[in-house]
């Protein structure tokens, strides 16, 4: 029987805050093994709001981790309450091949 190894998924969804009206959404999501250095995932895409950026982090998660979803905390918000970045954070457990 293949021993079960412990893997994390790590989401940062940041707005651009350099400019006053715009900027994108910067999404980075990392998956790591438990004990190995090198992650088995780190990726950085740009995102015109939020929302999209959320679908395609789903995407991966679908199709990378055993859940179906991962939930999102607002971190930091701005004068008017608006989130600027968000944090998310999956952990499970899975084969580990050996």
């Amino acid at each position: 029987m293949a021993k079960k190894v412990t893997q994390t998924l790590k989401a940062h969804l940041a707005k651009n805050t350099i400019f006053e009206k715009g900027g994108a959404w910067l999404l980075e999501i990392t998956i790591q093994t438990e004990g190995h250095n090198i992650h088995d995932l780190n990726t950085r895409t740009a995102w015109a709001n939020p929302s999209a950026a959320k679908r395609y982090l789903k995407s991966v998660v679908l199709d990378n981790t055993p859940r179906k979803s991962i939930k999102m905390a607002v971190t930091k918000t701005n004068d008017a309450d608006k989130p600027l970045t968000l944090e998310g954070e999956l952990t499970y457990k899975v084969d580990s091949g050996l």
